[in-house]
């Protein structure tokens, strides 16, 4: 059996909206976050790219220096095992090893895997895991397809390289009140400015972060 068969894992092969010119900032996000009193931000990634991990950890090392209580909790990592286990089987040994493990040094936030070793009731178990979290704050890296559309009946999104409807978009990121959350997807561009930058969304998301198309952190 095949890595991905065992992992269980889909991937979104989204077409979010054409990216729009209202250009923002992690400061910018950073206020919005103080003004609303805002607890969970959901980063939307593919697992293989580099820059979207980067964003995570800038975007969590920037209310580390506001004082803000914050942890990270990630996907790519499983909750049975420690993020730096070589011998353990899991997205970030799959698809992207480096760019995880820069994430774990860079970040001045603590790293909480959320990935459960159990394949049953997935989306629920890793909901868990970030509501029993400490901190005040709390920013989850996870596929893309648990965060778009969140409490959306109409969303549709394809994985598979369209080959398959995502049977419930949002599902990590709709078990919490939309009020207190921030939602950012992910559109990968040739073009685009490195590491990345941020556009404001409204397909789905809040914000969209347009990154290359890179494994390179």
């Amino acid at each position: 059996m095949g890595l991905l068969p065992l992992l269980g894992l889909s991937f979104p092969a989204v077409a979010l909206c054409p990216t729009v010119d209202q250009a923002t900032s992690i400061e910018e996000v950073v206020a919005r976050v103080e003004i609303e009193g805002l607890q969970y931000i959901f980063v939307g990634e593919r697992h293989g790219n580099g820059p979207v991990k980067r964003f995570a950890v800038d975007l969590a090392n920037a209310l580390m220096e506001r004082n803000y209580d914050v942890g990270l909790y990630v996907e790519g990592f499983r909750t049975d095992c420690s993020p730096r286990d070589e011998r353990c089987l899991c997205l970030a040994s799959a698809f992207n090893r480096p760019a995880f493990l820069s994430l774990l040094e860079q970040s001045q936030a603590p790293v909480h895997p959320i990935d459960p070793p159990e394949r049953d009731r997935r989306a629920a178990r890793m909901a868990a895991r970030i509501a029993e979290g400490p901190e005040s704050i709390r920013i989850v890296l996870v596929g893309l397809s648990h965060v778009l559309y969140a409490g959306d009946p109409e969303g549709r999104v394809w994985t598979y390289g369209g080959a398959m409807q995502y049977p419930d978009p949002g599902d990590v990121a709709e078990a919490f009140p939309r009020d207190k959350c921030l939602l950012f997807g992910l559109e990968t561009d040739k073009t685009a400015v490195a590491p990345y930058h941020l556009h404001q969304s409204g397909n789905g998301t809040d914000y969209l972060l347009v990154t290359r198309g890179t494994g390179d952190y």
